[in-house]
């Protein structure tokens, strides 16, 4: 009879692993960091099995398998400032961490400006719409998006003529912006096109930029209205 012999590795992998999992640090909405919290309730539920599909380099299907994983639910509340967050992870696998999937409340990758409410309803619900669709994971349509507010900026100020070279040329030589911002609103565009036009993928990194890049136009344009409203409100003379 052969000698069964332990695997080390796999055995430290799967205590480490183990040892996450059962780690009373999470992520604290309220707190904004990993905080000591107090598990409320924990359920683990096994998910019907997923189709997995695999592609070619050319984006053609070729082929697929199928998997069964378990959905961990998790409810706890925080030590510090009392607040209850709740996690809900896939696991595949003894050996391999549990993925988040969800979050609630959310875990904002960028925070929503609340200087665009200075802004025109219009700016400020799509404003809305990309903040949401960038938060829960989106990197295509919050860029799109963007590309929608440049453009909505655009026929607010000139109106809807010729290309949009043509019509940053006309921000600049009305004095909307200037030459430099004009070459930041060209970079943003062409991410915009790509993405529309040609199917490019984004990275967070990338929306992040572009999103700088018309907020800090529009920014100007809220800071106005803010203007007026602070004008209004200072103390008269006695």
């Amino acid at each position: 009879m052969s000698e069964f012999k332990i695997d080390e590795k796999a055995l430290k992998r799967l205590e480490e692993v183990s040892a996450r999992r059962n780690s009373d640090k999470v992520f604290c909405y309220n707190c904004k960091c990993d905080t000591k919290q107090k598990i409320l309730f924990e359920q683990v539920e096994i998910m019907p099995p997923t189709e997995i599909v695999f592609f070619d380099n050319d984006g053609i299907r070729k082929g697929n398998a199928w998997t069964i994983e378990g959905q961990v639910w998790k409810i706890s509340q925080c030590q510090g400032c009392e607040k209850i967050n709740m996690n809900v992870f896939m696991r595949h696998s003894p050996f391999e961490d549990d993925v988040l999937t969800h979050h609630y409340p959310t875990k904002d990758f960028r925070p929503f400006p609340m200087w665009v409410t200075h802004l025109n309803r219009d700016f400020t619900e799509l404003f809305s719409e990309i903040y949401r669709s960038l938060n829960i994971g989106n990197v295509r349509l919050p860029l799109m998006g963007a590309r929608t507010l440049l453009d909505m900026f655009i026929v607010e100020k000139i109106g809807d003529i010729g290309t949009f070279k043509n019509k940053l040329k006309k921000l600049v030589d009305e004095k909307y912006i200037s030459e430099s911002a004009q070459e930041l609103l060209e970079v943003a565009l062409e991410y915009g096109n790509a993405t529309v036009h040609r199917g490019y993928q984004p990275t967070k990194e990338e929306i992040n930029g572009v999103l700088d890049i018309i907020e800090n136009i529009l920014h100007s344009e809220a800071l106005k209205d803010q203007t007026k409203e602070l004008k209004r409100t200072i103390p008269r003379k006695k």
